[in-house]
């Protein structure tokens, strides 16, 4: 199973929970499956089109992931952290 790390600030639709195993085989895949057990997830880092939101941040295993990385493997072991990125005035 893969984890996925969640940032204090989009753990409201996960009930606090900052570290979900989910059995999948992407890095979309793996939002979407914390989405299934936890509506409202996805759309704190997906848009309308899928992509992920301008302020949102994919690692994989420590790595940074671009937008075009969202379909790369995942296999059991590998951590997916979501990054909220903060900006302020």
């Amino acid at each position: 199973m893969a984890k996925v790390i969640v940032p204090p600030p989009y753990q409201g639709p996960t009930g606090g929970r900052g570290e979900i195993e989910v059995e999948a085989g992407s890095v979309r895949a793996c939002i979407e499956a914390v989405d299934a057990r936890h509506p409202g997830f996805g759309a704190q880092v997906f848009d309308a089109r899928g992509q992920v939101h301008r302020f949102v941040k994919l690692f994989r295993n420590g790595e940074p992931l671009d937008a075009g990385s969202l379909d790369a493997p995942v296999e059991a072991g590998d951590e997916i952290e979501v990054l909220a990125a903060i900006s302020g005035g």
